[in-house]
């Protein structure tokens, strides 16, 4: 992987539960780890239907070193990049342990 390419600082968040000071659960994302990525070829935005309404689609593909901590990424998790939240839509390990690509949807939620 050639680290010139990893210009982008994403970051990939998990869904988690709190405590407030109330001591009430919450539910909510918390940082599980930030690094540097590769934002490659994107297919562009499609549309989907959804509630009798076209949606915009917009889905990026995200190219990570493979680390201890990037390994623990599951489906379920979130990514954070240049303010919109993106789902994770597929993980694919490119190489032995070298690499992932993180195929991920926007949710149509910016971050704030």
């Amino acid at each position: 992987m050639r680290i010139g390419k990893s210009d982008r600082r994403i970051t990939i968040q998990r869904y988690t539960t709190t405590t407030n000071v109330y001591g009430e659960r919450r539910l909510d994302y918390s940082t599980l780890i930030t690094v540097w990525a590769e934002l490659m070829k994107t297919e562009g935005i499609t549309e989907r239907i959804s509630t009798n309404q076209d949606m915009p689609v917009q889905r990026v593909r995200l190219k990570i070193r493979s680390s201890t901590d990037s390994r623990g990424i599951k489906a379920d998790d979130r990514v954070l990049y240049d303010g919109k939240y993106y789902n994770i839509q597929g993980i694919e390990e490119v190489g032995r342990q070298d690499q992932l690509i993180l195929f991920c949807q926007i949710t149509g939620t910016n971050a704030s």
